[in-house]
């Protein structure tokens, strides 16, 4: 799919999660289980290879969404952690055509001060991250509107993107894509799920869902998110 700019975009972010956190799933009933430990921005300690930023979300259903990914942007992990102690997922070589692989693992975290995260199963191995923020305060919905603006292949191409007050996402790619979509902002997390459809003038049209974050600043905005056939994965970055 040639005319597909997030492909190539995902390859620019090296720390787009570090810097403006992320997330994944949506404001679905509460949870009291061992899976309401994964919520927060989670990180490898400095000069870890390889090094990692994982995002956790509020739990449901005896499960928590998060995303893993590395900060040198070249693969994103989307993984379900299950009261279990199981993780299960998929990881993608962003930026390259290659199929998603399966994941499967286990994960827990410790009680001390700042918290670890403890991810096995990994194709990386085994992780351990510690906490840097616990993303529990309500994102604001003004806060995402605007417009943005992400460039790739040294400037060569860019994707533009709307964003209402009330969430509304409207776009295009100088490649010759169309976006439109939605960004809600969460009321039990940090961040915004994010819903849009892109359709690309060689007749591709993918679906994705995944998190947006903003920068503390309110002027980047970072994004994770898989098709709807969890076949692809991307990463993106915006800036006003």
């Amino acid at each position: 799919m040639q005319n597909k700019p997030f492909l190539t975009l995902s390859v620019l972010l090296a720390c787009a999660l570090t810097a403006c956190g992320g997330g994944g799933g949506g404001d679905g009933p509460s949870a009291s289980g061992p899976s309401t430990q994964v919520q927060g921005r989670w990180a490898t300690a400095a000069g870890s290879t390889p090094a990692f930023t994982a995002i956790g979300m509020p739990a449901a259903n005896s499960s928590a969404a998060v995303w893993l990914l590395a900060n040198d942007a070249s693969r994103l992990v989307r993984l379900t952690a299950q009261d279990s102690g199981t993780l299960a997922g998929k990881t993608y070589a962003l930026g390259q055509n290659t199929a998603a692989a399966a994941v499967n693992g286990q994960w827990s975290t410790s009680a001390s001060t700042p918290k670890s995260l403890t991810l096995s199963g990994l194709p990386s191995g085994s992780l351990t991250l510690t906490q840097t923020d616990a993303l529990t305060s309500a994102a604001v919905q003004t806060d995402a509107a605007g417009a943005w603006k992400a460039t790739v292949g040294g400037n060569a191409q860019s994707v533009s993107w709307a964003v209402t007050a009330s969430g509304a996402v409207s776009g295009s790619s100088t490649t010759g894509c169309t976006y439109t979509g939605t960004l809600t902002a969460m009321t039990n997390a940090s961040a915004y799920t994010a819903a849009f459809r892109e359709t690309c003038s060689d007749g591709a049209s993918t679906l994705f869902n995944g998190i947006a974050t903003l920068n503390s600043a309110k002027n980047a905005l970072s994004m994770v998110a898989t098709g709807a056939d969890e076949s692809v994965g991307v990463a993106l970055f915006f800036a006003k």
